[in-house]
């Protein structure tokens, strides 16, 4: 700790100093968790090596210096009446800590209580009963393993946050948070022997929201070999439009039909495949408590009709002008490139400042216009983080759309120069992709400086602290983490990758090799986004999904695009035009709306063939169906007899 930890000050100074020095702090912590994990697993009989023990500390809440004794005393007597374990730590006047964790059996009961979904004997999904725990005991498991590594702290947060609400809301409490485990962090690590990303471990520590943007990206990019090697195709043998506008849609189609399959088999084993909009509601929401009409439990309820006033009066209308400022501000480059190219000619260097400048700028309003869209969306209060994220990101990709391709929209089917739109489409994708990473590699490179700095002001725990610490590695770890960042959620990330799709699919005809610049950046991303996860955020609390949300609308809708976009720029060529006017005299352009339908029945056609579900997951939630109804009769057949014998 930094000498200036000593004397009294900002609590915060200390959490920067030492960010992002747990790692190198962590070898006695390392060694402790490892010795603890193999005592916890001798004295069991029948786990296995991977079992994760279940007496350690799970949560640390931080409280502030406002917070007295009394105060955390209070919130550590709450919290023991939800059965959980509490450890309280008074370090000093700015550094008061409580540690939760929990037994096997409290957190099965917490388990119960949010109706997760597991796997049984039968080989089906079906609610976890905490009364019949045989009956999720798979062979060679303990009931240990029946939660998994993300759960628990999920499970303990969600018992305990109501009833501490208030000593947040009167800022008693300044965070709360999960550890994060160093031992099970080395899974991740990057393996160049490793062919494809640990999905079922990153679901297991960070949750299915992250786990299925993470099954996504290595889906998507190993998608993007199919049209890479198409590209390098079009490029040498310098392919007919029309055929490369068909590779596409029918590329586009089964990539995102196959993407559906794929995320019902993840979403069917990590129990997430039957989530709906009545599902629990995400902490931000308000409301009164009035009886649920069909569980008759008191719950959270807000007037839709004031969402909707919300929506349609005030969050469409500003982004409906947001829209058509973003398209204005499009318009106002080309009127510059014409003032550069009449003041300086064709062969000057300024005509490329302009496309720089507009792509620097794009991504300032795409940071600016996404504060907005998230302060709209709060407004709307959505009961669930699945309605809320639907909402946030529809506002999101409306903007990014017209943000990122109207100009290249305007240069292609009003101006009709293939050339500059070419020129357009390949400036901006090399500016979007260097900002990627540049943000990618800048903000690791900068934590690695932070780390060293910190390395430089460590100094030792002083001896007058270490007498009110009972545990001086858990110490060092939290008071490390509570300094980093917190992770939000995966909307950068999808972002980015959306806006990539379109770059790749919307000028497919011009741009070649886009697709192989994809995938590039792909390969490499994707691990720095996962040693960020593991570094340089705090642990985040898992978010369940059972699939990627409005991303999915998102992409579909940029595959329809492009089809329309593509088959756009086969029609404005020359020899295509001469030839249908030739044929078609009197209507040339129905030639263009032929072959457009021609291409969406392709599209549907694929669609209606490949089923969104496979067999498997199908034929799974028919047995959990004929399972549940079977019980039931056996049930009313008990109660009968039951009441018979009375």
């Amino acid at each position: 700790m930094s000498e200036d930890a000593k004397s009294p000050g900002p609590r915060t100074r200390n959490i920067i100093e030492n960010q992002l020095f747990r790692r190198q702090r962590s070898l006695k912590l390392e060694a402790l968790q490892r010795q603890r994990t193999l005592d916890s697993n001798d004295g069991v009989e029948g786990l296995g090596a991977d079992t994760e023990p279940f007496d350690k500390t799970h949560i640390v809440i931080i409280f502030t210096e406002k917070a007295k004794l009394r105060h955390c005393q209070d919130v550590e007597k709450i919290i023991q009446e939800f059965g959980i374990q509490t450890t309280l730590e008074i370090v000093g006047k700015t550094e008061k800590y409580l540690y939760l964790s929990a037994s096997v059996d409290t957190l099965l009961r917490l388990a119960d209580a949010a109706e997760l979904e597991k796997m049984t004997t039968t080989h089906s999904m079906q609610k976890f009963n905490h009364g019949c725990i045989s009956d999720f005991l798979l062979p060679g498991m303990g009931k240990e393993q029946i939660l998994r590594y993300c759960e628990i702290p999920v499970l303990i947060k969600d018992a305990i946050q109501d009833g501490i609400k208030s000593y947040v809301q009167k800022g008693y409490i300044e965070d709360m948070f999960p550890l994060h485990d160093i031992l099970y962090l080395e899974r991740f690590n990057w393996n160049l022997k490793r062919t494809k990303l640990p999905i079922e471990d990153i679901r297991n520590y960070f949750g299915s929201s992250i786990g299925l943007y993470f099954g996504f990206i290595e889906f998507y990019t190993k998608a993007l070999i199919f049209p890479s090697l198409f590209g390098i195709l079009q490029y040498v043998f310098d392919l007919n439009i029309s055929l490369v506008c068909s590779f596409y849609v029918v590329w586009t189609t089964i990539f995102l039909e196959l993407w559906k399959r794929k995320c019902a088999g993840y979403s069917y084993r990590w129990g997430t495949i039957e989530m709906s909009s009545l599902d629990k509601p995400r902490s931000a929401y308000t409301g009164q408590l009035k009886p649920d009409p069909i569980t008759g439990k008191m719950t959270l309820h807000y007037p839709m009709r004031y969402t909707y006033l919300q929506m349609y009066c005030i969050s469409y209308p500003v982004v409906l002008g947001c829209v058509v400022a973003a398209g204005w501000f499009a318009l106002y480059q080309f009127q510059i490139e014409a003032e550069v190219l009449a003041d300086f000619g064709p062969d000057s260097w300024l005509l490329y400042v302009p496309v720089i400048v507009q792509s620097v700028l794009i991504a300032i309003f795409s940071w600016a216009y996404e504060k907005l869209a998230t302060f709209l969306t709060n407004l709307e209060n959505h009961r669930t983080r699945s309605q809320y994220d639907r909402h946030r990101v529809n506002k999101l990709m409306l903007f990014e759309i017209v943000n990122n391709f109207f100009s290249q929209f305007y240069i292609a089917f009003v101006l009709h120069d293939l050339r500059q739109l070419k020129y357009q489409l390949m400036m901006q994708l090399l500016v979007f992709q260097l900002l990627c990473i540049a943000q990618e590699i800048g903000i690791p490179l900068l934590a690695v400086l932070r780390q060293k700095y910190a390395e430089f002001r460590h100094r030792e725990v002083a001896e007058e602290k270490l007498r009110s610490i009972s545990d001086l590695p858990r110490y060092e770890q939290s008071f490390y983490e509570s300094g980093l960042d917190e992770y939000h959620s995966t909307y950068e990330d999808y972002l980015q990758v959306c806006i990539q799709f379109g770059f790749v699919v919307l000028f497919a005809a011009v741009a070649p090799f886009a697709a192989i610049g994809a995938l590039l950046n792909n390969v490499f991303a994707v691990h720095i986004d996962m040693w960020k996860l593991c570094n340089i955020f705090k642990r985040p609390f898992a978010r369940r999904a059972k699939n990627i949300g409005a991303w999915q609308l998102a992409f579909e809708l940029l595959s329809v695009m492009s089809l329309l976009s593509n088959c756009g720029l086969l029609f404005l060529q020359p020899n295509v035009k001469d030839f249908f006017s030739h044929w078609l005299p009197s209507v040339p352009d129905l030639s263009f709306v032929i072959f457009e339908h021609l291409l969406l029945g392709l599209k549907f056609l694929i669609h209606k063939v490949i089923h969104e579900r496979p067999r498997w997951v199908r034929i799974g939630l028919l047995k959990a169906d004929f399972e549940t109804s079977q019980a039931l009769k056996q049930l009313k057949k008990f109660k009968a007899e039951a009441n018979k014998m009375a």
